[in-house]
């Protein structure tokens, strides 16, 4: 069964208490690891999990550093295929700053083939052409213009922001939803546990913080089957 946690913000021990029988787990941004995220989940949970960023980790240098060993399972813009079931991720938030839209902006209305826009225009125009850790925790038009080129080879999406399934949602990620053609999408971030389905028929399911009983969902062969 694959497991999906929602946010630890540091505390991983009860992530790892739940994941014992998991065939795979995937945790949904927020992570804050003090350590190397190898150390942080050990080494009976550290093969098996995969995750995206959330919007805390970059609030510090560290958080952003200590993912770098688990880069190559890092699910932002890429699908894998976990027991038949195909998943792929959007890491980080949207930023107004960087990604001028709000919770009424719409697919249609958004140009994501604007090259001003993209994250390497975005750090080549700071001065000295640096990059800090919250360009990596933000979504940029590129994103998910890579998510797109995904449409019809994933199953499930899981992201940190939400759709509008919820009250803080973004109907844009509903619309790329759609546009890819899942039939599911789990995202942390606002740390409630819920289920939803939105327009086109797709399954959403918030996840609370990991440190409760709401902060996990699992994925067992009656759900694959569905999805």
């Amino acid at each position: 069964m694959i497991l999906f946690a929602g946010d630890c913000h540091g505390d991983f021990v009860p992530i790892i208490e739940e994941a014992s029988e998991a065939s795979a787990v995937i945790l949904l941004g927020d992570q804050e690891p003090l350590n190397d995220l190898t150390v942080e989940l050990g080494l009976g949970l550290a093969p098996k999990a995969w995750w995206i960023y959330g919007n805390h980790d970059s609030d510090y240098q560290c958080y952003f550093d200590n993912h770098a060993p688990m880069a190559d399972r890092n699910l932002h813009c890429r699908v894998v295929e976990i027991e038949g079931v195909r998943i792929a991720g959007l890491g980080g938030v949207f930023r107004a700053k960087k990604f001028e839209i709000d919770q009424t902006t719409r697919l249609h209305e958004v140009d994501l083939n604007c090259p001003q826009d993209a994250r390497e225009a975005w750090i080549k125009l700071r001065r000295g052409g640096r990059s800090y850790p919250a360009d990596f925790t933000s979504i940029f038009p590129d994103d998910l213009t890579a998510l797109l080129q995904l449409k019809g080879q994933v199953d499930v999406l899981v992201t940190h922001e939400a759709p509008e399934s919820h009250a803080l949602g973004f109907p844009l990620l509903g619309d790329i939803a759609r546009a890819m053609g899942v039939k599911m999408l789990i995202h942390g971030h606002h740390h409630e546990r819920y289920s939803a389905t939105i327009t086109g028929g797709i399954r959403v399911e918030g996840i609370g913080m990991a440190r409760t009983a709401e902060g996990f969902f699992w994925l067992g062969q009656g759900l694959r089957e569905r999805v």
